[in-house]
């Protein structure tokens, strides 16, 4: 990854040691009264393949299981008990759903947090990954691995967005068509909440 990405990426995510708290809440359309908290928490971790073009991984959820089947999402899931924090959560689903070992990645920062339609508040991890990591999805959970390239991933200007109402309350909806895949939802919030940070890099940054 060149350098002055890195000192933008590292500049961009919000460092570990300052918490959670000053991080914004965007809202999804979670059911409930608007100053209500979701009832549970989750983690995922935005893998980015540390390549001279860097590239970010996602998943396609396996059509088997019960929440979000067949949709593309960041590795993840929520917090057990026995996590340490939520980059553990986030590191353990991903081992879990891709076979990414602790060695291959370097978490750098948390990026906004999110409140979802089936009632989770979802905390981004950022991390950096070996660009020789093999992916082995788990096919219980996962269908599909594939890459996009990063300053494509991250710029508003190319996704599709549209306004919506739901639980009474209006937001944007965003998707970004890519290689025959759809990616919307909080994925893709999670995604231009990166590219916000970054000043909507473009690859000239």
């Amino acid at each position: 990854m060149p350098s002055e990405l890195y000192r933008a990426l590292f500049d961009a995510v919000s460092p570990f040691d300052a918490g959670v708290a000053a991080l914004e809440v965007k809202d999804f359309g979670r059911p409930g009264p608007a100053e209500a908290r979701p009832g549970r928490t989750a983690a995922v971790l935005v893998p980015i393949l540390d390549k001279p073009e860097p590239e970010i991984l996602l998943t396609v959820r396996a059509d088997t299981l019960p929440q979000h089947p067949g949709q593309v999402s960041f590795p993840g899931g929520a917090v057990d008990r026995e996590d340490r924090s939520a980059i553990s959560t986030a590191l353990r689903e991903a081992e879990e759903e891709i076979g990414l070992d602790f060695s291959q990645v370097s978490p750098v920062g948390f990026l906004d947090r999110l409140d979802t339609i089936s009632d989770y508040r979802v905390l981004p991890v950022v991390g950096l990954i070996d660009p020789m990591f093999v992916w082995k999805p788990n096919e219980y959970e996962v269908s599909e691995v594939f890459t996009v390239p990063m300053k494509l991933a991250v710029n508003y200007d190319n996704y599709t967005h549209h306004r919506y109402e739901r639980n009474g309350r209006t937001g944007v909806t965003s998707s970004l068509q890519w290689q025959g895949h759809i990616i919307w939802g909080i994925t893709a919030g999670i995604l231009l909440n990166l590219g916000h940070r970054l000043g909507n890099w473009n690859g000239t940054k």
